[in-house]
């Protein structure tokens, strides 16, 4: 019986692990009252890759653009709607990436993020006072 929990846990994969791999961005939008507010990126066309090393890229027909990216888990403690205190389990993730001779510097900080369909989907968030943007990216 004691070898049964062993298993499982020694084959759940780290956050990291899940995010090693490519990545296309297919739609951003700013959240809204009510509704969503669609907007272009210009980093639709390509692929982002992610290295278990911690290096990343992202390659178009136009454009390559070399860095790094980060990620981990944080708590973020707030006063919610209803004024209670909170405090929520969340995940970072950075991503840098640059070009020099295109003049081109990408910078993306994304104050929490979540896997969807079967770990297919990232869905990034960052968090504004106005209108949230949200990013979502399909591994390809």
């Amino acid at each position: 019986m004691l070898a049964a929990p062993f298993i499982f846990s020694s084959c759940s994969k780290s956050l990291e692990d899940r995010l090693v791999g490519s990545w296309q961005l297919q739609t951003a939008w700013r959240q809204q009252f009510l509704g969503r507010d669609y907007f272009t990126t210009g980093y639709e066309s390509g692929i982002f890759t992610f290295k278990d090393n911690g290096e990343a890229s992202y390659v178009s027909a136009t454009d390559t653009l070399t860095g790094y990216w980060r990620s981990d888990r944080y708590s973020n403690s707030y006063y919610n709607s209803n004024g209670d205190w909170e405090t929520r389990s969340m995940k970072y993730l950075r991503l840098s990436l640059v070009n020099f001779q295109q003049n081109k510097r990408l910078e993306w900080d994304f104050d929490d993020f979540n896997f969807r369909n079967g770990w297919k989907t990232i869905r990034a968030e960052q968090y504004s006072l106005s209108n949230d943007r949200i990013y979502e990216f399909d591994r390809r």
